[in-house]
């Protein structure tokens, strides 16, 4: 019994010795291979390199790492792109003017920008090289409204206020340089396709609180009217969500979801934001197709001429009728997301990013003491 009990220990330390050898190897194989979380570098945002009084605002995406810069001094307004990540920056073009307006263009090749100078005022189409693609001169000095198609890119929108009262509203024909004037109640109507727009009629209502969605069609200049009770709305790609006044509480706007577009999908209340008695409609963003959309929304129903209000970032969810709050923002600011999703620009002169997976802000532009 002895000697068989000795030849169980032995086999047993035997077995117990080449388990460790090979958890030894195993370990010394993936040591390599792994990286600790305190070893992860996290993204560094550069600053924009200029001083802060030359600065006008950043106008929006031109990729996932680049903005596009509006810069300026005395009567003499510039564009440049600027890479987030790498401090790069690359002029694109010099006005010789002051830049009221800027827009992107779809394809992020070109940009819309209206310029006042002492010749008067124009919209100017112009390349990544500089190039003037396209001029229109304007009658107007004041702010022009600009809705570039997404679909066809020769078509534009441009609106404005011709006296206290009349807008005008015309589709500007880039390729013909023609302007066509369109049927529209409202100052801002926005392309759904190539053709076919939207605007909400508020029935001359201050506050906005009432309102009817209408589709026009620039082949036939006609409008169909598609629903009542919308005070207004947000669209990108296929996602449509229209604002309206809750009929149960004082305090809140109802949001009601649709994809793809005039297909009910879901509804839900937020915390309604008014400013001497008219509404104020909630910053959304989408990246891209079918992916969530962002906003910055009140914590509670605020009225912004007695308070300020406290805002935060986050994402809708129209399954559970909630918001998923992300992070604490100190001003109800529009926001604008990059295509990955990862990013969004923050701010009245979209001066900040919001790091989504870091749930942090970060400062584009040093601020003067």
């Amino acid at each position: 019994m002895k000697r068989k009990k000795k030849k169980y220990i032995i086999f047993s330390l035997i077995i117990l010795l080449f388990s460790a050898t090979l958890f030894l190897i195993s370990c010394t194989k993936k040591q390599p291979t792994e990286v600790h979380e305190s070893e992860k570098k996290p993204l560094s945002y550069k600053e924009i390199p200029i001083e802060y009084e030359s600065f006008r605002k950043v106008i929006g995406w031109m990729s996932d790492e680049e903005i596009l810069l509006h810069t300026g001094e005395i009567n003499n307004d510039s564009l440049s792109i600027f890479n987030i990540f790498t401090g790069e920056i690359k002029p694109v073009y010099e006005a010789d003017a002051i830049i009221l307006t800027a827009v992107i263009s779809e394809d992020q090749r070109q940009v819309l920008i209206q310029v006042v100078g002492e010749d008067g005022g124009e919209l100017r189409i112009v390349d990544l090289n500089g190039a003037v693609v396209q001029k229109l001169p304007l009658v107007t000095k004041g702010f022009v409204n600009v809705n570039w198609n997404p679909a066809n890119q020769n078509q534009i929108f441009i609106s404005y206020y011709q006296s206290d009262s009349e807008i005008v509203v015309g589709n500007w024909n880039v390729e013909t340089n023609e302007v066509v004037p369109v049927p529209s109640a409202s100052l801002n109507p926005t392309w759904y396709s190539a053709n076919l727009y939207l605007y909400v009629d508020n029935k001359d209502d201050f506050s906005l609180e009432s309102g009817e969605l209408y589709m026009g069609d620039t082949r036939t200049n006609e409008s169909l009217r598609l629903k009542n009770q919308v005070s207004n709305f947000f669209v990108h790609e296929d996602t449509f969500i229209t604002y309206t006044p809750s009929d149960f509480s004082d305090d809140e706007l109802l949001l009601n979801y649709q994809y793809p577009f005039m297909v009910d999908q879901s509804f839900m209340e937020i915390p309604k934001v008014t400013m001497n008695d008219r509404l104020v409609f909630p910053y959304l963003s989408q990246a891209a197709r079918n992916t969530p959309v962002y906003g910055v929304f009140a914590k509670k129903a605020v009225k912004l001429e007695l308070e300020t209000g406290d805002f935060e970032f986050g994402q809708l969810d129209f399954d559970e009728k909630t918001i998923k709050p992300i992070l604490e923002l100190p001003d109800n600011a529009p926001i604008a997301m990059s295509e990955n999703g990862k990013y969004s620009l923050y701010g009245w002169r979209f001066e900040s990013i919001i790091d989504i997976e870091a749930q942090k802000i970060y400062s584009l532009i040093s601020m003067p003491n």
